[in-house]
């Protein structure tokens, strides 16, 4: 004998005491469920596709870190070509004073396709940092000095 009483979404069987369940009740309940988990599996309009995950999946951006090795340019091997990023070194301000002509020491850069900060530009497979002695137009990029730990966050 089926239940009494039937849940509301699926109709599934809620038996009661004095009620006597069959195996068809149980039966007739899994197919219940098996088509409407199955129906829910094929909607595409509820799921996202492989291909949509792929896209939000390398959408996500690449954080990493690396230590200076005082070299005057170095490439931070990524394995994409960012569009767009940012790298800075832990424990320095951003920008610093360099002398008393006011030339700044940058601690940090921004990379973008279309051009970036002084000491810091993209590469086809990551970006290149660069650790110089001397100011160009009043800024000394140091984004490798030895020893310096640099955090870098790059968008795909």
């Amino acid at each position: 004998m089926a239940s009494t009483n039937k849940t509301e979404t699926l109709g599934l069987n809620q038996w009661i005491g004095s009620d006597k369940p069959k195996m068809e009740d149980f039966n007739s309940d899994n197919r219940l469920i098996d088509t409407a988990v199955a129906g829910h599996r094929a909607d595409q309009t509820v799921h996202v596709s492989a291909q949509e995950r792929a896209v939000w999946n390398a959408a996500a951006p690449v954080i990493g870190s690396y230590t200076g090795d005082g070299q005057e340019e170095r490439l931070i091997t990524l394995g994409f070509q960012p569009r767009f990023g940012m790298v800075f070194a832990v424990d320095k301000n951003l920008v610093g004073m360099a002398s008393q002509a006011g030339d700044m020491i940058n601690y940090s850069a921004c990379v973008a396709a279309q051009g970036g900060s002084a000491g810091a530009y993209i590469e086809e497979t990551g970006f290149t940092v660069m650790q110089l002695v001397a100011a160009t137009n009043r800024s000394v990029p140091n984004l490798n000095a030895k020893g310096v730990t640099y955090v870098y966050i790059m968008f795909r």
